[in-house]
């Protein structure tokens, strides 16, 4: 019975375009009565754009959701425009982080014929093909990927080389999928009411021309949005609850052109960012590996990405870091940091995708790398109440030594390299300090590994 089921889905994929209720998808059915729509700030709905927008939107969507369970039942109070944005997000994540074979064999396939429906609803059609695509060919390997999820991670990763043919889809979706964001943010910025209300539960004025205001809880000034017929267009800006200025940003017909900057409560500046919208940008997209960064893709920039000359500061003032971004995460050329006092902590250049770091000094002005040898120390935050640092010994620019990560004092990571590839041992620690594994790595290759069990 299971194979006569598989052939005939197989079959009849396609039929699902243009299905309003199809069988056996419990996520597609929407019950208008029971509408669910968040309340979002009016602010932040015509500043963000891109994947920082598509996540405002989700994120209390996915509250409202809260589970699996939740997708059953409650999923069926979201609209078809709601439906594409929530499910694909699922196909975003897992593809993005180990391809389509990472995908099915984290069992998100239930959801592909949802996805598919709903990317057809928005007019996604390019992106709607190519997810049916890697769902004929889920259907087709299905057997292989249930056997993997019975093995473990070995079986997982052999299914890498088992399933060659999802390689050139993950390819093809690399080169689709901002585009699959865009097309969302289009339809919900044309489609708000179906989507969204505001903070005070009314409906988007797309036609709004002229300041809009919004205040914070003690009446005073949060946002002043310039608006042309529901398009940000001038200067946008935002005030702590004391008044202060806390960012500012040009628009220009919904597009962020020129400097956007952040202030610290104290009215120092945090940093700012300037677009340069003469220069042809591109994006290159990177990966890691032992180290070293590799390239997989070169496209052209889209215009809404935060591209440009960055400086950050110190809130006491002092400039922290400067440098040139050329796509919202890569950087190239030149970057710069200081420390507190404004004395130089690096020396470093961006290129190729690889982070050359020339010198380094330490908080008492002592030099601890020159020329691309000696230790790399960098802490930071990312998450609020975790301090991330790393100790990194390098020769002739590439990681050479011991090489140490901690997470609020505590080592999680320990590395022995040679030539910028792991080469003796590697230990790992959880959160409590605990040894999860050691393995045995011979010029990248890992020999061994143990596995320790900690209650």
């Amino acid at each position: 019975m299971k194979k006569l089921l598989i052939i005939i889905l197989t079959m009849n994929i396609f039929n699902l375009f243009g299905q309003s209720k199809p069988k056996n998808d419990p996520y597609w059915e929407f019950n208008k009565s029971e509408h669910f729509k968040p309340n979002l700030e009016k602010g932040d709905f015509f500043k963000l754009t891109g994947f920082d927008f598509g996540w405002f939107v989700l994120e209390p969507i996915s509250e409202y959701i809260q589970d699996a369970n939740g997708e059953l039942k409650k999923g069926k109070n979201l609209s078809y425009g709601q439906k594409a944005l929530y499910y694909w997000w699922y196909v975003d994540a897992q593809v993005n982080n180990g391809g389509f074979t990472q995908y099915y064999y984290n069992d998100y396939g239930k959801y592909t014929p949802t996805v598919i429906k709903a990317l057809k609803h928005i007019g996604d059609d390019k992106m709607a093909e190519l997810v049916n695509r890697s769902y004929e060919l889920y259907l087709k390997e299905n057997r292989k990927i249930k056997d993997a999820r019975l093995g473990g991670w070995e079986e997982f990763s052999n299914l890498y080389r088992e399933i060659k043919d999802f390689d050139d889809l993950d390819d093809e979706y690399y080169n689709l999928n901002n585009q699959t964001m865009k097309n969302i943010e289009n339809y919900i910025r044309k489609n708000p009411n179906e989507i969204c209300l505001d903070e005070e539960g009314n409906e988007f004025d797309l036609n709004f021309s002229g300041e809009l205001k919004t205040y914070h809880s003690n009446k005073k000034i949060k946002e002043l949005i310039p608006l042309e017929k529901g398009v940000v267009s001038g200067t946008f800006k935002s005030h702590f609850e004391n008044g202060t200025l806390s960012e500012e940003i040009y628009f220009y017909k919904g597009e962020q052109t020129g400097e956007r900057i952040e202030y610290y409560g104290n009215g120092n500046k945090k940093y700012s960012i300037t677009k340069d919208l003469s220069k042809n940008q591109f994006e290159h997209l990177w990966y890691f590996e032992n180290g070293n960064s590799k390239k997989l893709e070169h496209k052209q920039l889209d215009k809404d990405e935060r591209v440009g000359e960055y400086k950050e500061w110190h809130e006491n003032g002092q400039l922290a870091e400067t440098g040139n971004y050329i796509s919202a995460y890569e950087r190239d050329g030149e970057w710069l940091e200081y420390h507190k006092d404004g004395n130089k902590k690096i020396e470093a250049e961006f290129k190729n995708g690889n982070f050359l770091i020339h010198n380094c000094w330490n908080e008492k002005g002592e030099q601890i790398l020159s020329n691309g040898t000696g230790l790399y120390v960098n802490e930071y935050s990312i998450y609020d109440g975790e301090i991330d640092r790393n100790e990194q010994e390098y020769k002739n620019y590439k990681r050479d030594g011991i090489q140490k990560s901690f997470k609020n004092d505590k080592l999680n990571l320990y590395q022995e390299m040679v030539n910028g590839k792991e080469h003796g041992i590697t230990k790992s620690y959880d959160e409590n300090g605990n040894l999860e594994y050691e393995a045995v790595y011979e010029n990248g290759v890992e020999k061994s590994r143990k596995e320790y069990k900690n209650e």
